[in-house]
């Protein structure tokens, strides 16, 4: 009987644990159906929470505890942060202060706005909804940001402290990935930031060798568009036509040159440099997987390849320690 009734008890055990993963594993994917259309907002603000979160921490401090005041202060310094930094961007700051360059140069603006006018305003009548969608998603990601943000600011500890308690390992191993996901996320942050302080110097130094115009000015937009894929580049190429037109070739010549060995390179050094340093993987890796993230998710690729191929290596050290180690040990015995 009491063979019978432990096996009965068991099957109802492997029954209720079948049908409960089951379940959770359809919940879980419809909780991604759900939030998959908000995911690149709510990555964006995490990856924000994260750069920011020393400061608002010691905000918090300072305001005695007050975190959801502290969170909305520095939602809105975010924002108005975000909002000067486009603003001082716009290229009609560009042009103001190239225009009597060009005039200098002999460069019709006239002519050559009315015929790059032409040919833009035929192209924007063909994708005239494209562009308003693409204009709504922009003002719809926007303030989806925005209100996450302040969210991942107020509650993003507590929110961190329950996935860890949900994960189904031991302590060590918790820590272990948690740290991992940290390293990769600060060390993207860091090396995003670094290389595009680079590449502006490094452009702003080539063009001020090769006389070009607003060279601290073009320099600083070089660093800026340099955190988006393919946008430093625009800068010294841009410099390069500019040069072409004004029938400067060879220092046209040099420009592409130097923007394509010097400035180009530096992305592909140093930001697998700094990851590598900080996370301890492999080079070669890196460099695949921020290309390939890039392909894959977009800009967001550059935080989520190395994150990825840093939580792969912390699951294969908890293989090796619970797994590969105890199967080595018991073919020993």
């Amino acid at each position: 009987m009491q063979v019978t009734s432990d096996a009965t008890t068991r099957g109802r055990q492997m029954l209720f644990g079948g049908f409960f993963f089951t379940v959770l594993l359809f919940l879980l994917y419809q909780f991604y159906l759900v939030f998959s259309f908000f995911l690149v907002p709510l990555s964006w603000a995490g990856l924000l929470a994260l750069v920011f979160y020393p400061l608002y921490a010691a905000t918090v401090r300072l305001l005695r505890g007050r975190e959801g005041l502290a969170a909305l202060s520095f939602t809105l310094l975010v924002i108005l942060g975000w909002l000067q930094s486009l603003k001082e961007s716009l290229p009609g700051r560009i042009w103001e202060r190239l225009a009597p360059v060009l005039r200098e140069w002999k460069v019709d603006p006239a002519t050559v706005g009315l015929r790059a006018g032409d040919t833009v305003s035929k192209f924007l009548v063909s994708q005239v909804g494209l562009l308003a969608t693409n204009a709504l998603r922009f003002v719809g990601n926007f303030f989806l940001v925005a209100f996450a943000l302040f969210f991942c600011f107020r509650d993003g500890e507590r929110m961190v402290r329950a996935f860890r308690d949900l994960l189904p390992m031991e302590a060590r191993h918790k820590d272990l990935i948690l740290v991992r996901l940290h390293e990769a996320l600060s060390a993207g942050v860091q090396g995003t930031l670094l290389t595009a302080a680079v590449q502006g110097f490094l452009a702003g130094f080539g063009f001020w060798l090769l006389s070009v115009p607003f060279s601290i000015l073009l320099g600083g937009a070089t660093a800026l568009l340099s955190m988006i894929p393919f946008g430093g580049p625009a800068v010294w190429i841009g410099a390069t036509i500019y040069l072409v037109l004004a029938g400067e070739w060879v220092r046209a010549g040099l420009m592409a040159l130097w923007g394509m060995l010097i400035v180009g390179s530096a992305d592909n050094i140093i930001r697998p440099m700094v990851i590598g340093g900080r996370t301890q993987l492999p080079t070669i890796f890196l460099f695949f997987g921020i290309l390939g993230g890039l392909q894959a998710y977009g800009f967001l690729g550059v935080f989520v390849g190395p994150v990825l191929i840093a939580i792969l290596v912390a699951f294969l050290r908890i293989y090796r320690e619970e797994y590969a180690g105890r199967t080595a040990a018991d073919d020993a015995s």
